[in-house]
């Protein structure tokens, strides 16, 4: 599976947290998914892609993403990515461990919980 993976080369008129932005809506995230990554609340995240539409002169994400590599301050790459396999080991793990084997079919009993009436009602009838 191919990912995109953006790099800041030169931030430019951009802030440090600005940046951060710009590198994760070039790698293809929503506003949304950006504020989860960076632990910023979504109005911040639209704030701060707000002003990077004012300083490179902008009017949408794709325009923001053009604008920035062609002023060479993002340089966009696309990677094999590498946890696919890890990832689909882990799922093949996983999915092992829940198929019941061989020679134990049979579920084990729930134990069985018993009400304090219960107990009462046991010893008045011995």
């Amino acid at each position: 599976m191919k990912k995109i993976h953006a790099s800041i080369i030169e931030k430019g008129p951009l802030t440090d947290k600005e940046a951060a932005v710009l590198r994760y809506l070039c790698e293809g995230y929503l506003q949304k998914q950006i504020a989860l990554k960076l632990f910023r609340s979504h109005s911040t995240v639209g704030k701060h892609l707000e002003s990077i539409s004012r300083k490179l002169d902008c009017h949408c994400a794709a325009e923001i993403v053009s604008t920035s590599v062609a002023m060479g301050i993002v340089k966009v790459e696309i990677r094999e990515s590498v946890s696919t396999p890890i990832k689909a080991l882990l799922f093949l793990l996983i999915f092992h461990m829940m198929i019941p084997q061989a020679g134990n079919r049979r579920p084990p009993r729930p134990i069985r919980t018993v009400r304090a009436s219960q107990i009462m009602r046991i010893n008045r009838e011995s």
